[in-house]
């Protein structure tokens, strides 16, 4: 398993729209499967793209839905923390400027464009919520489709600067959803712990910039 990230221009305006040509062009992965690697519900189907310029790392999702758990008078333009725990996508990533193998950088958003960031230097044990990425996020719900879609970008200053084209980082991406008030966890790549754990870098895949 591998992510891939497309080259692309930098949009002018970010937006929550995943099928304008600087998204297409390749197949979408797509977050099918459990936390343990069983199939995860069909309505929950969720497609992602990733995308990078010369400034940023994007990364845009699309979800479908049973229900939504998330604050919608929530201002978007600020932080919200513990946003893990509503419905959110995530998405954890390891540069080589990482001092070892177990810190990376953790990015989430939710169906209302809300955010959050941390530095993860140790999982569960050394984490600075405190850390700014200056990332920025963009989301819609399509409430007839039972669909939300956020897009975050994320400088490549948070991460100890940008890569070239063929670079490998490593990645993992997660969504946390609810069907009947049920939370269902779900991973690209399977962290196989018998209960939900997102944080187990040894599971991360390669990220490639095309």
């Amino acid at each position: 398993m591998e992510l891939v990230a497309v080259r692309q221009p930098a949009p002018r305006l970010l937006a929550a729209e995943v099928t304008a040509p600087a998204w297409t062009g390749r197949e979408s992965p797509t977050l099918a499967t459990n936390w343990q690697g069983h199939p995860a519900p069909a309505i929950l189907r969720t497609s992602v793209r990733l995308g990078w310029s010369q400034h940023a790392l994007r990364v845009a999702f699309e979800c479908g839905y049973s229900e939504l758990d998330m604050d919608d008078q929530a201002d978007p333009s600020t932080e919200r923390d513990a946003l893990w725990e509503r419905d959110v996508c995530e998405a954890f990533i390891q540069s080589p400027a990482e001092p070892h193998a177990a810190s990376y950088k953790e990015f989430e958003v939710s169906p209302t464009g809300q955010w959050c960031d941390l530095a993860i230097h140790q999982p569960r044990v050394d984490v600075d919520i405190r850390w700014q990425s200056g990332m920025r996020t963009a989301a819609a719900i399509d409430h007839e489709r039972r669909l939300w879609r956020a897009v975050m970008e994320i400088p490549f200053d948070a991460f100890g600067g940008a890569p070239r084209p063929g670079d490998r980082w490593r990645a993992n991406l997660y969504r946390i959803s609810r069907i009947d008030g049920v939370r269902h966890y779900l991973a690209y790549a399977a962290t196989g712990t018998p209960a939900p754990d997102f944080h187990r870098p040894e599971a991360f895949v390669p990220l490639v910039f095309a």
